[in-house]
């Protein structure tokens, strides 16, 4: 799959790199290390993120865990 982004969604740079590895998730004032999920760095500004896929992902390991994020609404 190629890369769906063309540049860092909070800066603007178009320095982002892919990186497949853990990702950390803040829930209820733990960080959790997702294994194996395949995200995005900008190189600027170091803002991590994803494509719907791996939060799919994301979702699928946390409801394994019993783990609940709220939602944001």
């Amino acid at each position: 799959m190629s890369n769906p982004f063309t540049c860092c969604i909070t800066c603007h740079s178009e320095k982002i790199n892919k990186v497949r590895g853990a990702f950390p998730v803040a829930i209820h004032d733990k960080t959790w290390k997702v294994p194996n999920i395949e995200y995005y760095v900008c190189t600027q500004c170091g803002e991590k993120f994803m494509d719907l896929d791996n939060e799919s992902k994301i979702d699928a390991y946390l409801k394994n865990k019993n783990l609940h994020v709220a939602s944001k609404s």
